[in-house]
């Protein structure tokens, strides 16, 4: 659930070398799911900014890796007939 508007904290940005810098209320990180050191995305959105987190996708053996078959389910699977010297068991 968001925070109503009137509980929202006024922060004070900050300078870093030539970048403005902010720091997130620990309420606010917490209620947008936001962690230490993860990427995130800036735009500008009427007026204001907008930051929204990057979503990793995975490679394809970070996804097979993950990949845990259903019950039941054929782990190997043949679409077509034999057409040569395979081995079928």
């Amino acid at each position: 659930m968001p925070l109503p508007e009137s509980t929202l904290p006024t922060i004070r940005l900050t300078r870093s070398r030539n970048s403005l810098g902010i720091r997130l209320p620990a309420s606010i990180a917490r209620e947008a799911l936001l962690q230490v050191d993860q990427v995130v995305k800036l735009s500008v959105v009427e007026g204001g900014v907008m930051i929204r987190p990057v979503q990793h996708r995975l490679s394809l053996a970070e996804r097979l890796e993950a990949y845990e078959p259903m019950a039941g389910e054929p782990t190997e699977a043949m679409a077509f007939p034999p057409v040569g010297a395979e081995v079928i068991e």
